[in-house]
């Protein structure tokens, strides 16, 4: 797994995992690293390759915090 997702809610980062994990899109919270610069929040980390399914399941769960996209 090589990109994230950090969230400033801990709680949207948990519900998109649940929702990637129904959807059999591999996934792991992490905690946000301290060299994003970010937030002190959780990360959703998964393959590259599902970015854009992870962004469409954002949309469709109507999440508000996320902080961008990273490589890691």
């Amino acid at each position: 797994m090589n990109t994230l997702i950090p969230f400033k809610s801990r709680a949207e980062a948990i519900r998109l995992s649940r929702a990637l994990s129904l959807k059999r899109i591999a996934n792991t919270v992490i905690n946000t690293p301290r060299s994003l610069g970010v937030s002190c929040g959780l990360s959703v980390l998964f393959y590259s390759t599902s970015l854009e399914k992870v962004r469409a399941t954002i949309g469709e769960l109507g999440l508000k915090t996320e902080q961008g996209v990273f490589k890691r």
